[in-house]
């Protein structure tokens, strides 16, 4: 079953549950699917869908960074339950302390690597949508300097 697939099937169980943030947010989400589809003229690959989800989580994550400048505490506990449902359909993500140890092992096998910018984008290459890029991009800076 695709990822859209998926989605369209929680559309469908939180309708019957009623369960109005779950389904509003599905609902922005599979209209960012549609916009990105239409804009590439193309069906999207799974691997599209889930390039548009994380850009949704992106979004959110600003948006509760602004809502807590603004001190409005109800709107960004909001935005981290649409985060919350959102993440259901992405690939887990590796923990912090998991990026270390994958980093050092990197590190130890190719020596030459002296560039947290260079380390990072081999990383990214070898471990994909497992690693949070933020957080990879911490982690590698953090080793090489």
């Amino acid at each position: 079953m695709s990822k859209r697939d998926e989605i369209q099937n929680a559309i469908k169980e939180a309708m019957k549950n009623r369960d109005s943030l779950r389904l509003e947010c599905l609902r922005m989400a599979k209209g960012a699917l549609l916009l990105k589809e239409k804009a590439s003229g193309n069906e999207l690959t799974d691997e599209d869908v889930v390039a548009a989800l994380r850009g949704e989580v992106r979004k959110r994550k600003q948006s509760i960074d602004i809502f807590r400048q603004h001190g409005k505490e109800e709107a960004a506990a909001r935005e981290e339950r649409e985060i919350a449902v959102l993440e259901e359909f992405l690939p887990q993500q590796l923990s912090r302390e998991a990026l270390e140890e994958k980093a050092k092992a990197f590190l130890e096998a190719h020596p030459e690597i002296n560039h947290a910018g260079k380390l990072t984008g081999a990383l990214k290459k070898e471990l994909g949508d497992t690693a949070d890029g933020k957080t990879l991009n911490e982690v590698c800076q953090s080793l090489v300097s």
